[in-house]
Order: structure tokens, then sequence, then C-alpha cells
């Protein structure tokens, strides 16, 4: 990941707890990396530490899991998406 990909993270107008919930696998594994590169430098990025602890528990709460890659639950819809029809009880 270069840096330019890494500024599009960064990015003010996204929500770090959403897109890394978001990401497969070995993006975030490729993100935190650059990040921790990022943080390591005189001048780290704006917004590159919270982003770093987003990715950091998500990884951590993905392995205690167990699931790699978590899928959203099926009753999880996407933003804009309507939900499906209720059955009624009885």
């Amino acid at each position: 990941m270069n840096e330019e990909d890494l500024t599009r993270y960064l990015d003010e107008s996204v929500d770090p707890a959403e897109m890394v919930a978001a990401l497969p696998e070995p993006a975030l594994t490729e993100l935190a990396d650059a990040l921790y590169r990022n943080l390591d430098t005189p001048s780290p990025a704006f917004g590159a530490h919270t982003w770093y602890a987003q990715v950091r528990d998500e990884l951590g709460m993905r392995r205690l899991t167990g699931r790699a890659d978590m899928q959203p639950a099926s009753n999880d819809r996407a933003p804009g998406e309507t939900a499906g029809s209720e059955v009624p009880a009885g």
C-alpha cells in the first residue's frame, strides 16, 4: 500500500469503525502494516493513530472469535438498503 492509498483511508469523511469492519482480513492486515509504518515516521499522518487502533482492535476481535473474514449477519443491511418483508407471528 502506497502513501496515496493510505491517504484515502485517512480522509476525514470516512468512518474508521465502519470501514475497518467491512474490510476482509488480507486488506485489513495490509492497512495495519501501512499505518504502522506511517506511525513510525517523524511526522505521521493526522488520524493514523485512530485508524491503527481501530484496525488493531478489529484484527484482535476477529482472531479471538476465530473468524478471519467476518461477514455481516443476514439481518444486517447495507446503507440505504431496505428491510425485507416481515412474516407475521402465529
